[in-house]
C-alpha cells in the first residue's frame, strides 16, 4: 500500500510539474538557433549546408537524427478503414474564436528582434519610420539598407495556462 501510495505521489509530482513548467520556442536566425524547450526536454534544429539534424535532448541523454533520413523513410501502410458518419453536434469539439483567441494571448512574448530589408530604397525609406514608431525596448523593428534580413524572438507558455484558457 505504501509503494502504490508513493507511486500516486510521484505522478502527481511529475503532472503537476508537466502543467507548471514553462515550454519556450526560441528563434534566431543570426546565431541559426531554432528550439522548442519544455522543462528538461529540448528539441532543436540545426541547419547544415545540405542536410538539417534534429537533437532531442531529455535531461542527460541526447539523440540526434537527420532530417533528409527521416523524411525518406517510407511510412508503414495501414488498412483502410470505412469511415463512420458521425451527426454533427453544434458547439461539440469546435474551437470557437473566443477560445481560440484565449488561448492565443495565453502566449507571452518576452523580446522580438526583427531587422529586414525590402531590396527597396524607397519602400524601406516609407517603413523606417513606422517600425521606428513601433519600437520599444523589447520589441525591436529595424530596416537596414544592407540586404540582410534577421529575426529573433522568444515565445512562452504553460500547459495550465492553456487548460485554463480552453475551459474559461
Amino acid at each position: 500500500m505504501l509503494i502504490v501510495s508513493i507511486l500516486i505521489g510521484l505522478l502527481l509530482v511529475l503532472l503537476l510539474a508537466l502543467l507548471f513548467t514553462p515550454f519556450i520556442v526560441r528563434v534566431n536566425t543570426r546565431q541559426n538557433q531554432y528550439q522548442l524547450r519544455w522543462g528538461i526536454a529540448r528539441v532543436q534544429f540545426i541547419p547544415e549546408k545540405d542536410d538539417g539534424i534534429i537533437a532531442l535532448q531529455l535531461a542527460f541523454w541526447r539523440r540526434d537524427f537527420s532530417l533528409l533520413q527521416l523524411l525518406a523513410k517510407t511510412p508503414a501502410k495501414k488498412a483502410v478503414q470505412p469511415q463512420k458518419s458521425n451527426a454533427h453536434k453544434k458547439g461539440v469539439g469546435r474551437l470557437s474564436f473566443y477560445r481560440l483567441r484565449k488561448v492565443l494571448q495565453s502566449f507571452r512574448i518576452p523580446y522580438v528582434y526583427l531587422d529586414l530589408d525590402s531590396n527597396d530604397f524607397v519602400t524601406n525609406a516609407y517603413w523606417y519610420p513606422v517600425c521606428r514608431a513601433l519600437s520599444t525596448p523589447t520589441r525591436q523593428l529595424r530596416i537596414n539598407f544592407g540586404g540582410h534580413n534577421q529575426c529573433a524572438f522568444e515565445l512562452r507558455n504553460r500547459a495550465v495556462d492553456v487548460l485554463i484558457a480552453l475551459i474559461f
